[in-house]
């Protein structure tokens, strides 16, 4: 079995000379297409600016909501209060002082259908 051949490595130095001389055999006509076309493959920028805006705008908007959800944090309504002077007939307080209620409630079947 043969070994494969391992790639010589240049000198940076070397490289750039040799960059140098191709550069200086290229017609102007060539380097002209060249340039042309490397200024064509620039992407435009204008449309760049667009999504970054609406990227910005939008975690903008959340970050607030989110704030607003944490200043004010949304709470169980309240009911209407009734006022002070206002009586309310409260019947349970009788039902738990009689003792007669549960002696009646022992002696007939009611309790326990």
């Amino acid at each position: 079995m043969s070994r494969p051949v391992a790639p010589t490595v240049h000198d940076d130095a070397a490289l750039r000379a040799w960059h140098a001389q191709a550069l200086e055999q290229l017609s102007p006509a060539t380097l002209a297409r060249l340039r042309s076309a490397r200024q064509a493959a620039v992407p435009r920028r204008s449309r760049t600016h667009g999504w970054w805006m609406a990227t910005a705008c939008s975690a903008v908007a959340a970050l607030a909501l989110g704030y607003s959800f944490t200043a004010n944090p949304p709470g169980t309504p309240s009911l209407p209060r009734v006022a002070a002077t206002a009586t309310v007939d409260d019947s349970s307080d009788m039902l738990d002082e009689n003792p007669d209620l549960y002696v009646w409630l022992g002696t007939t079947d009611l309790a326990m259908e």
